[in-house]
């Protein structure tokens, strides 16, 4: 599943060319994918309870077909309320899947008394992923050059692919009660326990840094970046396919870094890096930009498997999934408040000014975060 998802990125390495293509603003991005992300934090903690009760395979396989539709209309409809249809669509597709492939995964761990080995296994997940992408993208942005909508037709088969190879994955459910009285009891319990941890709250207030950091960068910057310092549109996938093999051995070896540095440092490393590199690249002009660009993604290839392990590990056995959408829900709601102020930023200030406003932003706003996690860690080990 993960590989051919991977797969489907030959669409996404073009998306903000192709919305400007068909006469979107700058600040029209920023509302599709502030509505991508309100769709997706509206949906994260019922679907995540739903997940709870009903199965994580389940839900993660009508997520995945709910984001193969996305593409499909993007194809079939490459104008502003298709893509914002399309966006609805992803976004709840989204929802299914956050956080049930890695309450998947844990379990299917813990099946096997393997649940230690948690962090190292979700991250392999992704290093298939991004195998997908290294194919997928430079093909994508090729074939872009020639048929801008072929690549979205293409990522719509790849999905629908995935979701059927989900039903592949042998997992022992014990269904639950499925009442409205056992769903409301899971969901404010789960929503209840959540809140109540200052150390998966401290990962909210980094997520939602790192969150407009990295959707502001890929959705609204990031392409028409790279046609300023003289990059052809031919060679975007081949740019994207680089940054997946620099990512690989972040996902690949993400547990060994946590358990040599410990959390507290991986937390910094993943908001100074991000942070760092937006800065940098705002007084950059030239091809020089390409390794901080790829350095830029490292932080938040680690960023993935960290969070991950830190919310399995702090969540509820029976209300994991609820929790981890709690999470995501708190970051992609206020993410989704502030994408089309910063789409509209980047029509005002420009590319470059943009670059340094956003990794101030992400470094002000970690920081809070790092401080509560290190103050209630500390109150623990006490």
């Amino acid at each position: 599943m993960q590989f051919l998802a991977g797969l489907s990125n030959m669409a996404s390495v073009t998306f903000t060319i192709y919305f400007l293509s068909h006469g979107l603003s700058q600040l029209q991005i920023g509302e599709l994918f502030g509505f991508f992300m309100l769709c997706m934090s509206l949906f994260n903690i019922p679907t995540g309870t739903i997940a709870d009760i009903f199965g994580h395979k389940i839900s993660v396989a009508i997520g995945v077909f709910l984001q193969a539709l996305c593409f499909l209309i993007f194809f079939l409809y490459p104008n502003f309320y298709g893509f914002l249809l399309g966006m609805f669509f992803s976004g709840l597709g989204w929802a299914f899947q956050a956080g049930a492939i890695s309450s998947l995964i844990y379990e299917l761990l813990e099946k096997e008394n393997l649940h230690q080995n948690f962090q190292k296994v979700f991250g392999r997940t992704n290093v298939y992923f991004l195998a997908g992408t290294i194919i997928g993208s430079p093909f994508g942005s090729i074939i872009y050059k020639f048929y801008p909508a072929l690549p979205y037709l293409l990522s719509f088969i790849f999905l629908f692919s995935a979701a059927f190879f989900i039903f592949i994955i042998k997992w022992e459910f014990k269904k639950k009660p499925y009442s409205i009285k056992y769903y409301y009891r899971t969901l404010t319990k789960g929503i209840f326990l959540t809140i109540k941890n200052k150390i998966l709250m401290a990962t909210v207030i980094i997520g939602i840094a790192l969150t407009v950091n990295r959707m502001v960068f890929n959705q609204n910057i990031a392409q028409p970046y790279q046609l300023s310092i003289g990059i052809d549109v031919a060679y975007f996938g081949i740019i994207a396919a680089a940054i997946s093999l620099v990512e690989m051995p972040i996902y690949f070896y993400a547990h060994r870094i946590t358990e040599k540095i410990g959390e507290s440092f991986s937390l910094l490393l993943i908001v100074l890096i991000p942070s760092i590199c937006a800065i940098l690249l705002s007084f950059i002009n030239t091809l020089l930009a390409i390794p901080i660009i790829m350095i830029f993604f490292t932080g938040h290839a680690f960023r993935d498997p960290l969070f991950s392990h830190i919310s399995q590990k702090e969540a509820d056995h029976d209300k994991r999934s609820t929790m981890a959408s709690t999470v995501s829900f708190m970051i992609t709601i206020i993410a989704a408040l502030m994408l089309p102020f910063w789409g509209k930023g980047v029509d005002l200030f420009g590319l470059h000014n943009s670059l340094f406003l956003l990794g101030s932003f992400s470094f002000i706003i970690g920081a809070l975060g790092l401080i509560l996690f290190e103050t209630k860690k500390h109150k623990n080990y006490r």
